[in-house]
């Protein structure tokens, strides 16, 4: 069967060609998305223990938040309390740190570091090197493996080393207690080191309330139920209204989002709609094997004939048709493994993660090739299986029509949704990335205080604004973009509905941060130095206003904590969350002691030179101090990166797809001129023109087109308005992005089938009548 089934394929050159194209050009596709779900699947899940987060429902303004910022001692209350509860673990927030300096001797580096509490070890499957009970001490540090082999060349080496952290106006020196192997790429904690949480606690004290910055997680091999754990919080933290519970760790990566208090989905939507893509991709390139082997069955009756004749029963007919498919399949593996292994690279580059070969995938990647092979060569077996004519004339059922018109539509519908996909996701994007957020986010250099430029950061920023290329310079508290919080209730003023629970976002700044950003005020002004009572002052965004139905606002006071503010402007509502969400209440206050992130702006053009000029100056204050610098735009786009890379691939397997079935449909063309030779051949002898025959061969399958348009349609309408509506700001779904792709389709139909028409039409027809 084997030598039989290798003839067949290298006699028929162009049908060989052509599903060996499709085939191996869909096993590519559908390998390359295997590997980023498989690794998306993978994320966090490594760790051995039972780990849960400790999550927050909160419900200011009418609508439950969720949130995983608990207060510091949530944890200690769990594990004291709770005998399921076997180790806890309380974070600062990552984000809180962009970079640490370490030094030692005159060794100094930027590294990536977090405080954490002493179980973190016991918690987490972070492999240690050396040391133990590494984080008892709050003088302690522990290091990567890689970070060791930078300052001290050598793991070994690194276990009582004395170094020193400088983060901001803080400089602590610090003993190397232990070493960690490097975390694991799938691993959403990166760290180069680790400190004691209490050594945090010596910058800011702990605090005694059940919301707050604060990442917990704790060990528990039973079920907790859920009151227990709201009933024990609430009486200890004396808070009766956040609403606390458990989440899988392991959870966290791909079902991040929630949505009035209830999970709602988040990475693993992409996972899932990647997942679609693979099997229809797939999908459309079996259709071209069965479209194509069932279009030149003619070919092949004599041969089934002959063979039922000499006593073969259809049982082996279905065998050998199976067999030639699989083959087929098993060919376009290997040609799909070298494309992907020349691809793979390029793929890590733009999803930004490292692939490789895993042999655990190689089992299933045989098993959806076999899988594959059996699809693609089902229906051709059972209809090439039942023919049976000496002729080589068969009778073609208005089923089997039907059928093959079905498939091909099937696949250009799905390649028209994937082009109004593809041009729906770029222009949100698009959009993303032109709207103004409400502030600028071009030319603004964003970097830490740290050293002695945190101790002396009004003339630290005074040099700064007098740097040539340099038009205005303040410092805030974090980046802008996802500030913290205040508590609900923590906002009051005159008037207020005191069952309200509305979340104000706050940002402490020092003078000239709104003129350095460039927004606009609708009333009243920025802080200024001019006013010494402005200290005691906070600007409001207009949703703040808004939401507080304050008529008059300038002058009137309202209450931060248990502190008085007054109001002395309104600034116009910027996006400091992606629009994703709707803009919300935001409160400036002025603060310049509590902010830590300096902001300059830029002269366009000097970008280089100015930047130079800043490093020396930070040299200047900061001997030995690595200037860790980037621009603000960099820190927006980020909130988008999935976005982006969705937008990516997206296009990139849509033109696939694309092309996939194009091939399908360049072979279908071939072989219905070929079967209508004859026809072709009377019909230019009694006087139709090229165009005549043009439009004769083309049309059926312009019909199937415009039908695969039509379902197309309200299919990628409904699909993508479930897609926009996750952004609280997005583009309008107009009738220009269907028109474009269904124009895109149509022509590219014109071009697949024109070459066949045309060069049938061309040809001369005494020899196709001779032929016949």
């Amino acid at each position: 069967m084997f030598k039989t089934t290798w003839r067949h394929l290298i006699k028929d050159r162009q049908f060989t060609i052509l599903n060996l194209a499709g085939l191996s050009t869909g096993l590519a596709c559908a390998l390359l998305i295997g590997f980023w779900i498989y690794d998306e699947l993978s994320i966090d899940k490594f760790h051995r223990k039972n780990i849960y987060q400790v999550m927050l429902n909160e419900n200011p303004g009418g609508r439950i938040a969720t949130t995983e910022g608990t207060g510091s001692n949530v944890g200690d209350i769990l594990l004291k309390n709770l005998p399921e509860v076997e180790h806890t673990v309380t974070t600062t927030p990552a984000v809180w740190f962009r970079n640490f300096n370490l030094s030692w001797k005159e060794n100094t580096l930027s590294a990536k570091g977090n405080f954490v509490s002493k179980d973190f070890f016991s918690v987490f499957s972070y492999e240690l090197l050396q040391g133990d009970k590494v984080l008892e001490n709050k003088s302690s540090i522990v290091i990567s493996a890689q970070l060791a082999k930078k300052l001290f060349h050598s793991v070994d080496s690194a276990i009582g080393k004395e170094l020193s952290w400088k983060w901001q106006a803080f400089d602590k020196p610090c003993i190397v207690s232990g070493v960690f192997k490097d975390f694991p790429v799938n691993s959403t904690m990166q760290y180069d080191f680790v400190l004691p949480l209490e050594a945090w606690y010596d910058i800011v004290p702990a605090s005694n309330t059940l919301t707050g910055p604060f990442n917990t997680y704790i060990v528990s091999t039973a079920g907790i139920p859920g009151n227990k754990i709201t009933e024990l919080l609430h009486a200890n933290l004396n808070d009766k209204i956040t609403m606390p519970f458990l989440r899988p760790y392991a959870e966290g990566y791909l079902y991040g989002r929630y949505e009035n208090g209830v999970q709602a989905g988040g990475r693993i939507g992409y996972v899932k709609l990647f997942t679609v893509i693979a099997i229809f991709i797939l999908l459309i390139a079996c259709i071209n094997f069965m479209n194509l082997s069932t279009a030149k069955a003619s070919r092949r009756i004599k041969e089934i004939s002959v063979k039922k004749i000499l006593g073969a029963g259809r049982f082996s007919l279905v065998l050998q048709f199976l067999g030639e498919s699989i083959l087929m399949s098993l060919a376009a593996l290997l040609i799909a493994l070298l494309m992907v292994w020349a691809l793979l690279p390029q793929f890590n580059q733009l999803t930004g993660k490292v692939f490789v070969f895993d042999p655990v995938l190689l089992l299933a990647v045989l098993g959806i090739t076999l899988l594959t092979g059996i699809v693609a060569g089902s229906y051709p077996a059972f209809y090439l299986s039942h023919l049976s004519s000496l002729k080589g004339a068969i009778h073609r059922s208005a089923g089997e029509l039907w059928a093959r018109k079905g498939l091909v539509t099937f696949q250009f519908t799905v390649s028209v949704v994937f082009i109004i996909a593809v041009l729906v996701v770029y222009n949100q994007i698009s959009y993303v990335q032109t709207k103004s957020p409400g502030y600028s986010k071009d030319n603004i250099l964003c970097f830490e205080l740290q050293g002695r430029a945190a101790e002396k950061a009004t003339t630290f920023l005074a040099e700064v604004k007098n740097i040539p290329g340099v038009l205005n310079a303040s410092s805030i508290e974090q980046q802008i973009i996802l500030p913290s919080y205040e508590p609900s209730g923590s906002v009051r003023w005159e008037g207020k509905n005191q069952d309200a629970r509305i979340r104000f976002y706050q940002m402490p700044v020092n003078y000239d941060l709104i003129e350095t950003l460039d927004m606009q005020m609708m009333k009243g002004r920025p802080f200024s130095r001019n006013y010494t009572s402005d200290t005691g002052s906070v600007i409001l965004n207009e949703t703040a206003i808004k939401t507080m139905d304050l008529k008059d606002p300038i002058g009137k006071t309202i209450s931060l904590g248990s502190r008085e503010k007054r109001i002395i402007g309104v600034v116009k509502d910027f996006h400091f969350n992606s629009l994703h969400e709707a803009i919300r209440p935001f409160i400036f206050k002025l603060a310049p002691q509590e902010t830590m992130l300096v902001m300059v702006k830029i002269k366009a053009g000097q970008e280089e030179a100015t930047i130079a000029r800043i490093s020396g100056l930070w040299q200047t204050f900061n001997p030995g101090f690595f200037f860790d610098h980037r621009f603000l735009d960099n820190d927006y786009q980020v909130q988008y990166a999935s976005e982006k890379l969705v937008a990516t691939i997206s296009r990139y397997f849509a033109g696939l797809a694309i092309i996939i079935s194009c091939l399908g449909l360049f072979g279908l063309a071939a072989f219905t001129a070929e079967r209508r030779r004859k026809e072709i051949g009377i019909r230019k002898v009694l006087g139709a023109t090229v165009s005549n025959l043009v439009l004769m061969l083309s049309k059926d399958f312009m019909q199937l087109v415009l039908i695969a348009i039509l379902i197309a349609f309200p299919l990628a309408w409904w699909a993508m308005t479930q897609w926009l509506n996750d952004f609280a700001y997005h583009v309008p779904l107009g009738m220009s992005v269907f028109i474009a792709a269904g124009s895109a389709i149509i022509l590219i139909t014109l071009l697949t089938v024109g070459y066949q028409a045309i060069r049938s039409a061309l040809a001369n027809p005494v020899n196709s009548l001779k032929a016949e």
